[in-house]
């Protein structure tokens, strides 16, 4: 099938920051045995987002590149051989193409040689219209809006992830999590919760940490103010902590370090302060540590995760939600670290929340 009319999207031409971010026209892309070409109603800004704008190395991709990673919406056409997935379905998309390698087949999709991210490695949500293999393409009910469903993929898939399978918390546990106004972390706190877990939430805004108050944390730390090591210390009568939430870097290892009780287990999946910190590898295997790396999650997790959206069991938390056309001021909010949560993205308004 040959591209037809072009569609609205945002783009990148280059590297220079939010300056190389084009809402503009892009052909409407064709698609072909095995895929499924999805209308987007609604998508969803990550960090990396800004990372795509601002450099982008180590991301192989070629420009123009249509940008975002997590969107919902419905399948308007399916290619060749599609038989599980249909016309009209409200989908959301899993963040990533795979190859038939030995990760996937074993259920570790994330791990492929061949995985391809959109938005990163080939064109993303930030569009009317994208294409995805169908086995990407997730079945949502109509118990679940397309706003929320959107931002599942990365952050929040993410978190459950870190919570639930790398993490394994439990009602026994104290977690702490930096940075709480952060999407992933904010996840974290809702999941921990779910799971019963006491939680230690730290941020720099007293207006951040109020939302994370709103979602069950047990301890708030604003770490401008406070010492975060100390309030641990504080919080768990020196015990320390059985799970930290890693995602800020070089500013918080430390602390994450010395705030995880022997045996603790350090699940990180970012790095927006820098990605070397000091290892103190004596800290490692005497305290016996575990760190855990988490990108995103599998198939599996991502079915649980949408099930439990489905019945309520969380609701994503928004901060703000733009037009496609506001996509750069969506992104230097972004930047700007003013959101709690959650930045949404309407793409296409007829089709509903």
């Amino acid at each position: 099938m040959s591209k037809t009319d072009n569609m609205r999207a945002v783009y990148l031409d280059g590297h220079e920051g939010l300056s190389s971010v084009v809402v503009g026209e892009r052909p409407k892309p064709s698609y072909g045995a095995g895929d499924v070409r999805v209308r987007i109603a609604a998508a969803g800004i990550n960090r990396v987002d800004l990372y795509m704008a601002n450099d982008g190395s180590g991301f192989r991709h070629e420009l123009p590149l249509i940008m975002g990673v997590d969107g919902a919406g419905v399948i308007d056409a399916v290619g060749h051989g599609v038989t599980h997935r249909k016309a009209g379905e409200r989908v959301v998309i899993y963040p990533a193409k795979f190859g038939d390698d030995e990760f996937s087949r074993r259920g570790d999709q994330m791990l492929s040689f061949q995985r391809a991210v959109p938005g990163e490695n080939f064109d993303g949500t930030f569009a009317e219209y994208m294409v995805v293999p169908a086995a990407c393409a997730f079945p949502i009910s109509d118990a679940l809006s397309f706003r929320d469903a959107a931002v599942l993929p990365t952050a929040y898939l993410t978190a459950w992830r870190m919570v639930t399978s790398a993490g394994q918390v439990t009602q026994e546990d104290t977690v702490l999590i930096h940075g709480v106004g952060g999407g992933a972390s904010l996840a974290a706190l809702q999941f921990s919760k779910m799971r019963n877990a006491r939680v230690i939430v730290t941020s720099s805004s007293d207006e951040k940490l109020a939302v994370a108050r709103e979602y069950g944390a047990d301890v708030m730390v604003n770490y401008r103010d406070h010492d975060v090591l100390d309030a641990v210390r504080t919080a768990t009568n020196k015990r320390g902590v059985d799970v930290v939430i890693e995602n800020v870097g070089e500013a918080t290892w430390d602390t994450s370090m010395r705030a995880a009780v022997g045996g603790g287990r350090i699940v990180v999946c970012g790095a927006t302060s820098g990605p070397n910190p000091k290892a103190d590898l004596q800290r490692v295997f005497i305290r016996q540590l575990q760190i855990i790396g988490v990108t995103i999650g599998n198939f599996e997790e991502f079915r649980t995760l949408i099930d439990a959206a489905e019945r309520k069991l969380f609701v994503p938390h928004f901060d703000s939600v733009y037009g496609l056309e506001d996509v750069p001021e969506a992104l230097r909010k972004l930047d700007r670290g003013e959101q709690v949560g959650k930045i949404g993205i309407t793409v296409n308004a007829d089709l509903g929340e």
